[in-house]
């Protein structure tokens, strides 16, 4: 893992100059988790010699592959048999982008290519081009820039740090800041502006202070309600027309986006109860027409569970469906495998 990925709980930026390029773990116990992707492949999975381990039954041993080429990563998915999301769009391989989010499993990370072109070294240099520090830079030695201000005199590397005089110099900056703020609300009280029915009025200037401050919605932010929204009015559309199934796919998705969102939650619930209900009756009715002989009213209720749950072929409902069914063949003298209970694809239907 060493040579592949670079593991931190450290959000913010690097400071180091270049490309870095990261994932960041959204959901899941390695919730928080930072991978920074430093070598050509690294691989995805639950098992031990994966560079990213992830605990996630859904997720594969090795279950995707991260490969470096033309200055971007690509993901590829290694025959996981819950595949990959990226973007609400299931890929079997694509080149990533920043910003963008990927499913894995139940887990989610969000994909950021990050670029420096400024050190913590040059900032310093800038701020103070007479330093010790900026002569170093300047002949090319590589000086380490200290991450927090010291509390007393002490020396690093070249220079010494005047801490008074840093606190001085950061009281002025702090004093012509409130000044500055002080202008704009005082200055400027006059301003007409339109308000609502077209009416001209004085708008007070902490108003327009207030409103020159308020933090609007990143691009990130509606991207994820829009995708949510999509998700759960699909969700909805399935759930009306009985598919339970992809119905509760759509809301966990949902709630991968939205943990704890209320609508995904509720119908997610109520999908998965409709579900049951609709498995049990259909194999509490087709025993009973089992018992009766009726076996072509038993074919049909059987046939009916097993096109709920077509596909989830491991589920053990699935199973005692075509068990059923193949009982009720050997009852009637046909072939194994005779019963049909989806249309085959036609050999030029391409699918």
């Amino acid at each position: 893992m060493a040579g592949n990925v670079r593991v931190t709980t450290e959000l913010k930026n690097p400071s180091e100059m270049g490309m870095h390029y990261r994932l960041l773990c959204m959901t899941g116990p390695n919730k928080g988790k930072v991978y920074y992707l430093i070598g050509k492949r690294a691989v995805i999975g639950r098992g031990d010699t994966a560079d990213i381990q992830i605990v996630d039954t859904k997720i594969s041993r090795e279950h995707a592959e991260l490969s470096f080429a033309d200055n971007a990563y690509t993901i590829t998915d290694l025959g996981a048999s819950n595949g990959i999301i990226v973007n609400d769009s299931k890929v079997k391989q694509k080149k990533l982008h920043d910003g963008e989010k990927l499913v894995i499993g139940q887990t989610v990370f969000k994909y950021n290519v990050i670029q420096v072109t400024q050190s913590n070294e040059m900032i310093i240099a800038e701020a103070n081009p007479d330093s010790a520090m900026a002569k170093e830079i300047k002949k090319g030695v590589k000086v380490k820039a200290p991450s927090r201000i010291p509390k007393g005199e002490e020396d690093f590397k070249v220079e010494k740090v005047d801490v008074k005089n840093t606190n001085k110099n950061r009281n002025i900056i702090f004093a012509v800041i409130a000044v500055a703020i002080l202008f704009i609300l005082f200055s400027g009280g006059d301003e007409k502006v339109k308000i609502k029915g077209g009416k001209s009025g004085n708008k007070g200037d902490l108003e327009i202070f207030n409103e020159q401050m308020v933090v609007k919605p990143t691009k990130d932010d509606a991207d994820v309600k829009k995708k949510l929204d999509a998700l759960i009015h699909s969700g909805r559309r399935e759930f009306s027309e009985g598919n339970y199934f992809r119905a509760m796919e759509d809301f966990r998705l949902a709630l991968l986006l939205s943990p704890g969102n209320g609508q995904a939650s509720f119908y997610q619930s109520k999908a998965k109860q409709r579900l049951d209900e609709e498995i049990t009756n259909n194999f509490e009715k087709g025993a009973q027409e089992q018992d009766a002989k009726k076996f072509q009213a038993a074919i049909v209720s059987f046939c009916s569970v097993a096109q709920l749950i077509k596909e989830y072929p491991d589920d053990e409902r699935y199973k005692n469906a075509m068990l059923k069914l193949s009982a009720i063949e050997s009852a009637l003298g046909m072939e194994k495998g005779e019963i049909k209970c989806f249309k085959e694809k036609s050999a030029n239907s391409g699918n």
